[in-house]
């Protein structure tokens, strides 16, 4: 092999060894990306669900309530 092919091919070499490394820092910094939504994804699940409770709370004691009967207007 001649010193030209040698040098070209450990130029390819570098350039994907560079392109590898660059890859999985993507992929570190997307599995970081995804592991604070499914984090933050978990937190809206949990609020969702404390204000469903607290909404059929507050149906239900509607609900209980005697109606009140409308106010008539005299004229």
């Amino acid at each position: 092999m001649d010193p030209a092919n040698v040098l070209l091919a450990l130029e390819e070499q570098k350039k994907w060894r560079e392109r590898r490394k660059r890859l999985q820092d993507r992929i570190r910094q997307l599995t970081r990306r995804r592991l604070s939504l499914e984090k933050e994804l978990e937190n809206v699940r949990r609020k969702v669900s404390e204000y469903d409770r607290l909404l059929a709370g507050l149906k239900e004691r509607i609900l209980d309530q005697k109606p009140v009967p409308p106010m008539v207007q005299g004229r």
